[in-house]
């Protein structure tokens, strides 16, 4: 096992208890955990806004960590009643309109070419990742917040870590479909479904009532968050291959940048809070 692999399995056994012990301290409206994914959603805009740049985009230096914050902080804005969705709206398209016409007057007739990369690049670094840590700040808005989130956490990155690690031992022979990721087999895609799966299943045994009653669609439910899992991380992977780099940034010992650790969770966060809202039967 090589240096890299002792680290990251180090860093799961520490850093999910330590988010999960974040996640439980209700002080104003979970405001440790929001804290925490404000970081997250700011360092995980300057790796988007990194990757254009690899590309030829440009994008104002002072920029991403503003729009990293948007998102996030118009949710905690709604979790404390301060916002509602509808003004959150609003908001968000004066600021996307603030973006455009800044292009009228921040730019001179010879360096004109470059706008539209450049509404393009911001306009990503805006949704990517914020948008999607936007959901993630809505879950802490849930009753039964702790328990809910240690589920959605050990169901996301529980996913990541088994499919490591059934890719590292069996995967080697197995079919690996994904271009983008040519290492990912379908060995360790089965081996993340089979650690999303198991987590829902042992939490509602233990929490009887917490995913709700209806066995078909809390298990299919697991199996829909375990694609979305595995899609974000391959998502991330196909940026990372356009911009021709290995990781998305070294913030983070064994794994690379804070996009390379929060990837899985992205495109599952909508799912798990639409789910909580209405599919908790």
């Amino acid at each position: 096992m090589n240096r890299n692999a002792v680290i990251r399995i180090m860093l799961t056994l520490l850093g999910l208890p330590a988010i999960l012990v974040i996640s439980f301290f209700n002080f104003l409206h979970f405001l440790p955990m929001v804290l925490l994914v404000l970081a997250f959603s700011a360092l995980g805009a300057r790796e988007s806004a990194g990757l254009l740049k690899s590309k030829g985009f440009v994008v104002n230096p002072y920029l991403p960590t503003i729009l990293g914050l948007a998102f996030p902080l118009l949710a905690y804005g709604e979790n404390l009643g301060w916002i509602r969705p509808d003004l959150s709206l609003m908001i968000l398209a004066l600021l996307i309109v603030v973006i455009f016409v800044r292009q009228i007057f921040a730019n001179t007739e010879q360096n004109l070419e470059p706008v539209l990369g450049k509404i393009t690049g911001i306009l990503f670094v805006l949704f990517y990742p914020g948008f999607f840590m936007y959901f993630l700040v809505k879950i802490l808005a849930v009753s039964d917040t702790f328990p809910l989130m240690a589920v959605f956490c050990l169901a996301t990155f529980g996913n990541d870590a088994l499919a490591w690690v059934f890719g590292t031992l069996w995967g080697r022979n197995s079919p690996k479909p994904f271009h983008v990721s040519p290492t990912k087999s379908v060995v360790g895609f089965l081996g993340g479904v089979v650690g999303t799966v198991l987590v829902f299943v042992v939490a509602t045994l233990l929490f009887p009532g917490i995913l709700g009653h209806n066995w078909y669609l809390i298990v299919a439910v697991a199996l829909v968050l375990a694609a979305t899992t595995i899609i974000g991380d391959l998502f991330e992977s196909s940026l990372k291959r356009s911009a021709g780099v290995k990781d998305s940034g070294t913030l983070v010992p064994g794994r690379g940048g804070v996009l390379d650790s929060v990837d899985s969770l992205l495109f599952s966060a909508p799912v798990y809070y639409v789910f909580l809202l209405f599919g908790r039967l």
